[in-house]
C-alpha cells in the first residue's frame, strides 16, 4: 500500500533520448495549382522541302539477285540453275501459315509453283509441318486436329496474283 501511495507523488520518467534524422523528408506544400503558361503561341512549320540539285546524278538500282550466266557450271560440270522462292508468313494458333512462291529464277514474274504450310513448335524444339494447298488447291486427307482451324489457316494463304 505505500508504495501504491507514493506513486501518485513520485513518478518516473525515462531518460531523454535524443534521436537525429539523417536524411530528413522535405516536403513543399503549394497553395495554388501548378499553371504552365508560354510566351508565344505554339506554331508548327513544315521545314523547307527537300531540293535536288540538277548535275552529274547517277542512281543505281542494285539487283535482287547477282547475276548468272547461262554457261555457270560447277567444277564437274553441271549446268547451275538457280531456282528462287519467296516465302510469305502470317501467325495462326500456336504457329504459322507460310506460303512459297518458287520462281524459275531470280528475275521474278509469275511463279512456277505455289504451295502453302502450316508449321508449330514441338515442345523438344522441332517442328511440325503440315503441307496444305498446293497452287491454290486445297490438299486432300489432311489429318484433322493437326492444323487449328483448318479453314482459317486456308484462308491465310498468300497466293500470287498475276
Amino acid at each position: 500500500m505505500a508504495c501504491w501511495g507514493i506513486s501518485f507523488l513520485w513518478r518516473y520518467t525515462p531518460p531523454e533520448i535524443g534521436v537525429r534524422i539523417a536524411n530528413p523528408e522535405v516536403r513543399v506544400i503549394q497553395s495554388e495549382p501548378l499553371m504552365v503558361t508560354q510566351d508565344k503561341p505554339l506554331t508548327i512549320a513544315q521545314p523547307a522541302p527537300f531540293k535536288v540539285e540538277l548535275g552529274d546524278t547517277i542512281v543505281k538500282v542494285p539487283q535482287p539477285f547477282p547475276e548468272v550466266s547461262g554457261n555457270a557450271k560447277t567444277a564437274g560440270g553441271e549446268v547451275i540453275r538457280r531456282v528462287v522462292t519467296v516465302f510469305s508468313e502470317v501467325k495462326h494458333g500456336p504457329g504459322n501459315v507460310t506460303s512459297g512462291w518458287k520462281y524459275q529464277d531470280g528475275s521474278g514474274g509469275r511463279p512456277i509453283q505455289q504451295y502453302c504450310y502450316y508449321e508449330t513448335l514441338n515442345g523438344d524444339h522441332s517442328t511440325t509441318t503440315v503441307q496444305i494447298a498446293d497452287n491454290r488447291k486445297r490438299l486432300p486427307k489432311i489429318a484433322p486436329g493437326i492444323v487449328p482451324d483448318l479453314e482459317g489457316a486456308l484462308a491465310k494463304c498468300q497466293w500470287w496474283q498475276g
